[in-house]
């Protein structure tokens, strides 16, 4: 029984230490395109936006359907018995009606209408007296109907809302343009400050390495009495110092990590399963050789912001344009050209006379017979018409154009203002990449100046002329001097990164284009 207990426990322990075990964390090497492209992809709120300019295009087409044809068709039956007023007639007659019209009607782009029309209709009666009996007409008509001052041409209604659809249209292009620059920028801030997070704790882990490593010889020589407690004391209180630089280090690559895994939309998961990120490009440092003015005409040129507002100005114009138009008079040019038709069964009366009410012959026709009538052309009939209107509310009131000049206005303002923005933003962008660069520059000879002291001091330190302390010193120095030359590239790049999105190039020098996104 005591045997079978205690291997009841191994075995619980050991399976208790296998579930403890923590699983080994999955490595994701990434480029900065790669977080690029993926953010774009998987990022929710330019999922949402990207429907604007498909939206936007079924506006445009919704607009451009008023030009399309339409037909339609019409049929009435109907009956009616009515009281005579004429003795001769009798007391009561009914009559039977079937009519059929067919029409086609289409807009054209001058802002008019034509009309073709097809009708045929036949009429049954139980009339007395009646010459014709059933009888059949038909008719074929063409109307055209032009305004000539008031929405003629381009100042159609229908022609106005076409154009402001497709400036919309590429106003929610730029629109998604513009978010997809500003996530390119948040990609590259985050992805670099992961890259610099790395560095700063591979450095502090490479001289924790070093510091506990000189820990061990000077405990062993302090040992064989070649080194004080008070030196193995300093040590170990550099290892200490460096054991803590690592942890915090460590925190900010976890913190850096994290913000670049919520920019990415990586799906949440355990701490034990998390995946750890890891940026393959270097931070290398690449100048970008451009003027301010260079970078200002290009801003002023690519800029999605002035874009968008270039459109609104132009659809603000429309509107000035329009209620202009609408200040005229409405002259209306009418046209019409018919054909017409009859036919039907003529009644012979007796001695021709349709008072006797004998009816002794019959000479037969058709509905068809007044339809070969009209496309025959056998009868002509046409007129034209101007029809001239004075609306008061335009000679009296003007707030409609009003209105629209006022848009217009504001519209060349807030551009104005928008010039400025970007004025002052590639301005600011451009004064600190040059100060970036400065600070690269410095940062890098600072470091070579330290590495040279601390080799000097190690050298002095081996001839034990110097204590631990003051190697120490020049090793923190040395330390802080590369994770300051690396925080420099850093910000450097970052800086770049911020004036490609202040100058709006931020897809086009990464090659991305928004239409390769199927959201």
């Amino acid at each position: 029984m005591k045997k079978t207990t205690i291997f009841l426990v191994v075995i619980i322990f050991c399976f208790g230490h296998l579930y403890s075990q923590e699983k080994p964390t999955e490595k994701v090497q990434l480029t900065l395109k790669d977080c690029i492209v993926k953010a774009l992809e998987d990022n929710l709120d330019i999922a949402v936006q990207a429907y604007d300019p498909e939206i936007s295009e079924l506006s445009i087409s919704q607009a451009k359907e008023i030009y399309w044809p339409q037909f339609s068709f019409g049929y009435s039956n109907y009956s009616y018995n009515s009281l005579s007023n004429w003795a001769v007639e009798g007391t009561n007659y009914t009559t039977q009606n079937l009519n059929y019209n067919f029409l086609l009607r289409q807009q054209v782009v001058t802002g008019g209408d034509i009309e073709l029309t097809l009708f045929s209709a036949s009429s049954d009666t139980t009339r007395a007296l009646t010459l014709v009996n059933p009888s059949y007409t038909a008719e074929f008509r063409l109307e055209f109907t032009q305004p000539i001052l008031r929405g003629f041409g381009s100042m159609n209604k229908s022609n106005i809302d076409i154009k402001k659809a497709r400036n919309m249209s590429e106003i929610s292009v730029t629109g998604l343009k513009s978010s997809l620059i500003q996530k390119v920028y948040d990609v590259e801030s985050a992805y670099w400050n992961l890259v610099y997070a790395l560095e700063s704790l591979s450095v502090n882990e490479a001289i924790l390495s070093q510091t506990e490593e000189r820990l061990r010889i000077t405990k062993e020589a302090e040992r064989i009495g070649v080194k004080s407690p008070l030196e193995v004391l300093s040590t170990e209180t550099e290892v200490a110092n460096y054991d803590n630089r690592v942890i915090s280090s460590r925190a900010q690559v976890e913190t850096y990590e994290d913000r670049l895994k919520g920019i990415l939309n990586f799906p949440a998961e355990g701490l034990v399963s998390a995946k750890s990120l890891i940026p393959t490009d270097e931070p290398i440092l690449e100048k970008l050789d451009l003027s301010f003015e260079d970078a200002l005409k290009i801003a002023y040129a690519e800029s999605p912001d002035l874009e968008m507002s270039q459109k609104e100005i132009e659809n603000a114009r429309l509107d000035v344009k329009y209620y202009k138009n609408q200040l005229l008079p409405q002259l209306d040019l009418r046209a019409s050209l018919w054909y017409r038709g009859q036919s039907g069964d003529i009644l012979v009366y007796k001695d021709d006379n349709p008072y006797t009410g004998e009816i002794v012959d019959k000479i037969e026709g058709s509905r068809f017979n007044s339809l070969e009538d009209v496309f025959n052309f056998r009868y002509k009939n046409w007129y034209v018409a101007f029809n001239l209107t004075v609306p008061l509310d335009t000679l009296f009131s003007k707030a409609g154009l009003a209105k629209a000049k006022l848009e217009e206005e504001k519209k060349l303002k807030e551009r104005k203002r928008k010039e400025q923005e970007i004025y002052y933003a590639v301005l600011e962008a451009y004064k600190e990449l040059q100060n970036r660069e400065k600070e690269v520059e410095s940062a890098s000879r600072y470091r070579e100046l330290a590495e040279k002291r601390l080799q000097a001091e190690e050298q002095r330190y081996n001839l034990g002329l110097v204590g631990n302390e003051w190697l120490f010193q020049y090793q923190r120095d040395v330390a802080n001097a590369r994770v300051s030359e690396i925080k420099s590239i850093v910000d450097y790049k970052i800086s770049v990164a911020k004036l490609e999105m202040s100058l709006g190039i931020s897809l086009k020098n990464k090659n991305i284009s928004y239409k390769h996104f199927k959201f």
